[in-house]
């Protein structure tokens, strides 16, 4: 059932999905040619296009993915999905599912179009040409003081940071569109969202406090190392710069399992299109 509802959810999608695509191809195709002229100003106006389209394809391919969960489920069409005689929770598990699908799918295509432009990015920034021997080359020089388990996870979290944002926007989508918040349209899924930014921002803290540990230089090599909170607030200027906190991960993480259950309890207990 999962399966067949994936299928329509790329018949609902797909016109979506490629536009975005498209425009992100055109401003590539356009910010490529543009910095190959090396014209002052020109070249820098390419260089801009290239990043808003490498950098912005996949959130915003998550958030409209997002505003097609919403009306799909909560809007006019809302009551069509509502009334298919499936469970709730099975239909959220697939729209989620396609959502952390087509997320992925975006990073490979950002990553694709990465490696087209590349080329032109290394002659204005006067390195390597081919993309695939600067990847071996920072993977390489990164595994002298790295260990490889610990890229491997980094690797794993950072695929893990961008996959959160679809759970956390179905979250802010769902309870925003129960009773009362509902009568507020779009509005009550913003205020939602704006709520679970400050409570995230407030459990974050908590994290770094609790977990006094980060990432950095030790003995030669990066590792795990003590790092903590109070301390380095107190240290103003003098505070390690060269640190990267890590209790902020699991507290991330944690706040998006909890918005997941909650979401699923939507589905079950809490949906209302009056």
């Amino acid at each position: 059932m999962i399966t067949t509802l994936m299928k329509h959810e790329w018949l609902r999608t797909r016109g979506l999905l490629g536009t975005l695509a498209g425009v992100a191809l055109l401003l590539v195709a356009a910010g490529t040619a543009l910095t190959a002229t090396g014209w002052p100003g020109i070249d820098m106006i390419g260089a801009l296009m290239l990043v808003a389209a490498l950098g912005g394809l996949v959130p915003a391919v998550q958030i409209a993915l997002t505003v097609h969960y919403w009306q799909s489920s909560f809007g006019r069409t809302g009551y069509f999905t509502q009334s298919l005689p499936v469970r709730g929770t099975t239909i959220f598990t697939a729209k989620l599912l396609w959502a952390l699908l087509i997320s992925l799918a975006a990073l490979v295509v950002v990553l694709g179009l990465l490696c087209a432009a590349w080329p032109v990015l290394a002659d204005r920034l006067g390195t390597e040409r081919n993309p695939f021997t600067v990847i071996s080359q920072l993977w390489s020089g990164y595994a002298e003081v790295v260990p490889v388990p610990l890229l491997v996870i980094g690797v794993v979290l950072f695929v893990g940071m961008i996959l959160i944002w679809p759970i956390q926007y179905f979250f802010a989508a769902s309870v925003g569109s129960e009773t009362p918040l509902n009568r507020l349209g779009l509005g009550g899924p913003v205020l939602v969202f704006l709520g679970l930014y400050l409570v995230t921002q407030v459990v974050l803290f908590l994290g770094m406090a609790v977990l006094p540990w980060g990432l950095g230089v030790a003995d030669g090599q990066l590792g795990v190392v003590r790092w903590r909170l109070f301390s380095e607030l107190a240290a103003g200027d003098a505070a390690s710069s060269d640190i990267m906190p890590l209790g902020f991960l699991p507290a991330l993480f944690l706040v998006t399992l909890a918005c997941l259950v909650r979401t699923v309890h939507s589905w079950r207990r809490k949906i209302s299109l009056v």
